[in-house]
């Protein structure tokens, strides 16, 4: 395997300076509650003498802008999952930085602050290792993190090297200059990319006379790109001892023997040695030759998806949460991408300052399966519109468990770009503003008569699925009694229109020959229908309509009701409208519009 080592120094302070949307390059330092003492300072407050050792008040006086962030086990968790997270879309073998003040497994010892990338299978997929480093390089700088990088075989080797021997980008593998504005810089990554483009095919055209074998091998070697050093042992040797991840009473023994270099640790005899300090370090010796495997842990992406999140400062009105929160959406947009997911509701809890209060809990729903950061932040806004805080908030929390797979809908030929996303988002708005109950949708239902064969029903994703397992019950219980006169009036109650009249409606509809030549030529073969029908007929009299066309009769051998002859008719006063005859009369079914 191929190992790519990402080392970052400041990563658990630049994980909160990106989530609290703190300037970069800020005084920061992290601190321990029970000793009172620094425990990593960033760049900028190092340069004003804040070192890791240091008390609070020293550190203050040092640093008067200095801003502390108080250092929980928790912290290191949701950053090492953050960084696993978008790390996962250049390598599917991830393996968690370990936090230096967290010691899981001190039998273990391990490099800290470093990532793990399995990326010789991914390089051809990038197009080369280059492109794929230049890649992670660039999206960590977009969240603010320092990053040094090394390749090995060894993983151990090159985590060692990416603390103490990051590798320099070659000349024509420059893809983010610094020391360059961004257009220049976009610039030179085209150029870069081109020059390397026409390197490859001049490759290609050389080497179309020779054998699979040899292509495959060559296409191989490009994919590793050759620009990009391996470390090794010898690389590693010269360093100082104090590099290996041993115990300190190993490390300080070795000091009083005279061992400086790591190359002097090596040459010792390893069955005196282990008899002095144990089996641990024997395997981290033979684990930095390459004699034993190593055993990692991967990263595996969690089924669901939760996120914490202790605000710096109280937050009194809900739209001081706008930033915190649209940063931990758009951690959650890149983890829905990566599983090809999309969030149905999330949970949404706010912690206040007075902890005798109860946390706000509220949910946040998405009518449409929603995935991308800004409709995900936009549809939260508007649902928290209407809640107010009873204290200032100091941390909130999002969880997803409710998750569907991602669906892209794409729109037919005679219709708009992206009409159908516009709909959608206009029906999520309008459900998030007036509640899911008040918008409704109208769906046939199957039942012979007019004024039970449809229903209002839920637009929303999550709705429909509400409502096809109601459906299926109502269907169960009708399997028992088809005949039920309850059954029935259910149906009816869940029709949406109420019972009204639509004369004026309707009465210029009736000038239109059009309309009426469309009706009067199609009602008989049931292809034409009314499109309002009234939530139970009416009584007509029948000097008031003029009857144009039919009887069509609807009647099933297996309802209780007397057959029905329906006619399109026409009311004195004007408007088409759709009556029917039975045993009991004339009555008005509903309006032609």
């Amino acid at each position: 395997m191929l190992w790519l080592a990402v080392y970052f120094p400041h990563w658990l302070l630049q994980y909160q300076s990106y989530h609290q949307g703190l300037p970069q390059g800020s005084e920061l330092a992290l601190f321990e509650r029970q000793s009172g003492q620094i425990l990593i300072a960033s760049r900028a407050a190092a340069k004003l003498g804040v070192e890791a050792g240091q008390s609070l008040a020293t550190a203050q006086a040092l640093c008067p802008s200095l801003q502390l962030l108080t250092y929980e086990p928790s912290l290191s968790q949701e950053a090492s999952h953050w960084l696993c997270q978008w790390s996962y879309g250049y390598s599917a073998r991830v393996v968690p930085p370990v936090c230096p003040f967290e010691q899981t497994q001190p039998n273990r010892p391990s490099v800290t602050d470093t990532l793990l990338l399995e990326v010789g299978s991914m390089a051809k997929i990038f197009g080369g290792l280059d492109r794929l480093i230049s890649q992670y390089q660039q999206a960590a700088e977009g969240y603010g993190l320092e990053c040094q990088f090394a390749l090995g075989e060894n993983a151990l080797l090159a985590q060692l090297g990416a603390r103490y021997l990051p590798f320099t980008w070659p000349a024509d593998a420059v893809c983010y200059d610094k020391g360059h504005p961004e257009p220049e810089r976009a610039a030179r990554v085209s150029a870069c990319l081109a020059k390397r483009e026409d390197r490859e095919s001049a490759k290609e055209e050389e080497a179309q006379g020779e054998e699979t074998k040899a292509q495959s091998k060559d296409e191989q070697v490009g994919a590793y790109s050759v620009n990009l050093p391996q470390l090794d042992l010898k690389q590693i040797i010269s360093l100082p001892l104090p590099i290996l991840p041993l115990p300190g009473h190993v490390l300080q023994a070795c000091e009083n023997m005279g061992l400086t270099q790591v190359e002097a640790l090596l040459a010792l005899p390893l069955k005196e040695f282990g008899e002095r300090f144990g089996e641990s370090v024997l395997t981290l010796l033979a684990q930095l030759k390459g004699q034993l495997p190593q055993v990692h842990e991967f990263y595996q992406m969690p089924e669901s998806y939760r996120h914490k999140l202790e605000l710096l400062y109280e937050v009194s009105h809900l739209e001081g949460l706008a930033f915190p929160l649209g940063r931990m959406l758009g951690t959650l947009s890149a983890y829905l991408v990566q599983r090809q997911q999309a969030v149905l509701a999330l949970s949404l809890t706010l912690v206040f300052r007075d902890l005798s209060l109860a946390p706000l809990r509220c949910e946040i729903r998405y009518p449409f399966a929603e995935h991308r950061a800004d409709a995900l932040l936009k549809l939260c806004r508007v649902q928290l519109e209407s809640l107010t805080l009873a204290a200032p908030v100091i941390s909130l929390a999002i969880q997803a468990d409710t998750l569907v797979a991602l669906s892209v809908q794409t729109p037919n030929w005679w219709q708009g770009e992206g009409k159908s996303d516009v709909c959608m988002r206009l029906i999520s708005l309008l459900e998030a503003r007036l509640g899911a109950d008040k918008v409704k949708g109208l769906e046939s239902c199957s039942h012979h008569l007019p004024e039970l064969s449809w229903q209002s029903r839920s637009l929303s994703l999550s709705g429909s699925v509400s409502q096809s397992r109601s459906d299926a019950r109502r269907r169960k219980c009708s399997a028992q009694d088809v005949a039920s006169q309850k059954l029935e009036n259910q149906m009816l109650n869940r029709c949406a229109e109420p019972r009204a009249s639509y004369q004026g409606k309707t009465r210029a509809l009736s000038e239109e020959a059009s309309l009426f030549t469309d009706l009067f030529h199609g009602l008989c073969d049931g292809r034409i229908r009314p499109t309002w029908l009234l939530r139970q007929p009416e009584p007509l009299e029948p000097e008031l309509v003029s009857l144009l066309k039919g009887p069509e009769r609807l009647h099933s051998p297996w309802s209780a009701s007397s057959p029905r002859d329906y006619y399109l008719a026409r009311m004195h006063q004007g408007g088409l409208c759709w009556v029917f005859r039975s045993p009991e009369g004339l009555f008005l079914q509903g309006w032609f519009g």
